[in-house]
């Protein structure tokens, strides 16, 4: 028996037999969506589509919007607003750049982006979140130099969608509903925060971290609408369970260097485990994770992401705010002093170490540190020193764990850093 196809095969198909001109083929398509999800929009939207409406697409829609810039207009100098509404576009669209995606409109100060057109990714919605939130970050930073130099503060929405839009290539702009409903996914959004459609989170739940909110009313859709506000990218593992078939001596090896570590005894100061997609390499690190757990000892985790291969530090950084507490929206101070409180807990001189990794942070000495005084290869130098040093310090002085997940998609810094640890363990109970 072969697998029926999904609701979002059997939708791309029919967008496919419109544009070739099949319109039974398209419409017998809509039809098999709606019998199994009667209020599909994007099934009715093909239904009710004029035969020579230009060319149709299933496109993942981007829209941002600063918050209250009409009112802010009329408080501020013209001259100070075009130049802050300037610097926050350019920030948008090097961010919709960098995620290959493309600004096809530009509405007063809202910017809507398309990705998947003109190139096309299997992860366009997972593309478009992440650059949703990177835009919500960056601003929140632009807002900050902002309320130094003119006094005032800004902030953006921003909505994303996936559905049936109407492609003009001459003008270089999409409309239609899903257009229209990434604009009202904006509208829903809370200040500096990221809203999805329903459609968006069936895409990315496994990749991002999800807040149902209620169904809200909004402009030119009659029934309400489901949405969900993204609070970040999942960077931890959930771990993955079940039995190790198989994979006996893999396992035994395990147990043996594991074994070797809690006896002071550790023959290599790590191990990799290597191996095409989909052969249990997760499901045997974590039976990694239970031998540590079983012994109460500590597990560290530092993840890669296919979208921050060339952010440096980028898995420190996750890492160091996820034990620290640091949330998206929390202030330069805040993280100032999260970092010290978190330094202070295992035992090193924040006085040495806080001016050192506060940059792995994104702060400046401006949020109230030392500027670390070095010339720059001895600053890179010192910056992975101390972070070997803090990763020592999170596991103590017994056996311990620091897993580091994806590694192909990790910066050069954060290699570096994993070579210095393995140098620095080889003659201790650490295992990575």
């Amino acid at each position: 028996m072969t697998d029926q196809p999904s609701i979002e095969e059997l939708l791309d198909r029919a967008v496919t037999a419109i544009n070739r001109g099949d319109r039974a083929t398209a419409d017998a398509l809509a039809g098999q969506v709606l019998a199994v999800d009667r209020s599909n929009s994007d099934a009715e939207g093909l239904l009710d589509s004029p035969a020579d409406g230009g060319e149709i697409r299933r496109l993942t829609i981007l829209f941002a919007d600063l918050v209250d810039s009409t009112a802010l207009s009329t408080r501020i100098e013209p001259e100070v607003y075009r130049t802050v509404v300037g610097h926050y576009r350019d920030q948008v669209l090097r961010i919709v750049d960098r995620y290959e995606g493309h600004v096809g409109s530009t509405k007063g100060d809202g910017l809507l982006a398309v990705f998947g057109h003109p190139t096309a990714h299997e992860d366009d919605a997972r593309r478009a979140v992440q650059a949703g939130l990177d835009i919500t970050r960056e601003v929140v930073q632009l807002s900050e130099k902002v309320r130094r130099r003119f006094g005032f503060d800004i902030a953006v929405r921003v909505g994303v969608h996936r559905g049936l839009v109407y492609l003009d290539i001459a003008q270089d702009d999409v409309y239609g509903l899903g257009a229209n409903l990434a604009a009202r996914m904006c509208s829903l959004a809370d200040p500096d925060a990221v809203a999805v459609s329903a459609a968006i989170e069936h895409l990315v739940r496994d990749d991002y971290e999800l807040e149902e909110r209620p169904a809200a009313l909004v402009k030119g859709v009659d029934e309400p609408v489901a949405h969900f506000r993204v609070i970040g990218e999942r960077d931890t593992s959930a771990g993955v369970r079940g039995p190790l078939i198989g994979r006996e001596a893999e396992v035994a090896r395990l147990r043996d260097a594991w074994a070797g570590a809690g006896a002071g005894e550790l023959g290599p100061a790590g191990l990799a485990v290597c191996g095409e997609g989909g052969i249990g390499k997760s499901r045997l690190v974590e039976s990694v994770v239970e031998l540590a757990q079983r012994d109460k000892a500590p597990v560290l985790r530092l993840f890669g992401s296919p979208f921050h291969t060339h952010v440096g530090l980028r898995p420190v950084r996750r890492l160091l705010e996820r034990r620290c507490g640091i949330k998206r929206n929390s202030d330069a101070a805040t993280t100032l002093q999260k970092l010290t409180t978190e330094l202070n807990s295992v035992g090193l001189d924040t006085n040495r170490v806080v001016p050192l990794l506060a940059p792995v942070l994104g702060l400046t000495p401006e949020s109230g540190y030392r500027l670390a005084t070095a010339n720059a290869t001895r600053l890179y130098q010192q910056i992975a020193e101390a972070v070997r040093d803090y990763l020592l310090a999170c596991v103590g002085p017994g056996p311990g764990v620091i897993l580091f997940e994806d590694l192909h998609w990790y910066d050069e810094d954060t290699v570096e850093v994993l070579e210095a640890l393995l140098r620095a363990t080889r003659t201790r109970t650490r295992w990575c």
